[in-house]
């Protein structure tokens, strides 16, 4: 198990998709900065008109702690569609290439087999997601500094600059727990049609269906709600509520988890079950 893994890891870390994604990672939170550095003042003037009569602002309003904040966002389409481009790949590559027939002829278990691959398919999001805290904070900190961060969740939440480092985190957590649901979903698709780009365009129409079911809610589809998974996968913003409801954000994770568990039981059995002429 230990070799395949290692095999699996070097695979992983040799391909340039893997960079790429990094690297387009990266581009985001620079546009994200370079944005909000040449008319952040002007949004941000304007969001703050309709409290201005009500609220004495002091300081600067745009600090990095609200960038960071602001980047996050990101999680709701660019960060998901970045991360099943490289999961795909991971598991459908092998039946593309027709390496799949030599794999499975040798004495080695298929569980194993799967097994490395689901680890190195944990192991990128966890990589994935540290670059993004990274490159979300520390620009942003060293081009407009530190302080207490106005945030637009269920009204106006104010966030005090000692307190935000633990909360970003905490949501980068969540994040994580989120993608890798996510990325379950694809790698049962790319076990299924053996192919890159179908098991992506299908794990993308389904992020987008979902999202317009939670954003566009009518009737009958609000009582959908929970079982949706962006719906879950939203509550990284409770974080940044003044009161955290740990409660509703514990329901996602057990949510997040039975969604990953499904399948990544479904994808163990799928591949068990598959033959080589396949």
């Amino acid at each position: 198990m230990i070799r395949l893994l290692n095999i699996e890891l070097y695979k992983l870390f040799r391909s340039p998709r893997t960079y790429i994604t990094f690297g387009i990672a990266v581009v985001i939170m620079f546009i994200i900065n370079l944005g909000l550095f040449t008319d952040g003042e002007e949004l941000f003037g304007f969001l703050l008109q309709t409290i201005s009569d009500y609220f004495y602002l002091e300081g600067e309003v745009i600090n990095g702690y609200l960038i960071a904040y602001l980047s996050l966002n990101t999680l709701w389409v660019h960060i998901p569609i970045l991360i099943i481009i490289v999961t795909a790949y991971i598991f459908s590559s092998e039946f593309e290439y027709g390496t799949i027939r030599v794999l499975l002829t040798q004495p080695i278990s298929r569980s194993a087999l799967l097994g490395s691959k689901i680890i190195s398919m944990i192991v990128f999001i966890i990589c994935f997601m540290f670059i993004i805290a990274l490159f979300a904070v520390v620009p942003s900190v060293l081009i407009f500094g530190t302080g207490d961060t106005i945030v637009f969740i269920d009204g106006i939440q104010f966030i005090l600059e000692e307190s935000f480092i633990k909360r970003f985190l905490a949501a980068i957590g969540f994040a994580v727990i989120s993608m890798i649901a996510f990325a379950s979903m694809t790698m049962f698709l790319a076990l299924v049609f053996r192919n890159t780009l179908t098991s992506i365009l299908l794990s993308f129409g389904i992020l987008i269906l979902l999202t317009l079911l939670q954003t566009f809610v009518f009737g009958v589809f609000s009582s959908w709600q929970p079982f949706l998974f962006t719906y879950h996968t939203s509550k990284w913003q409770l974080f940044f509520m003044n009161d955290i409801p740990f409660s509703s954000i514990l329901n996602s994770v057990y949510f997040l988890i039975v969604m990953s568990g499904v399948f990544i039981g479904l994808s163990f059995f799928r591949f068990n079950k598959m033959t080589i002429s396949e």
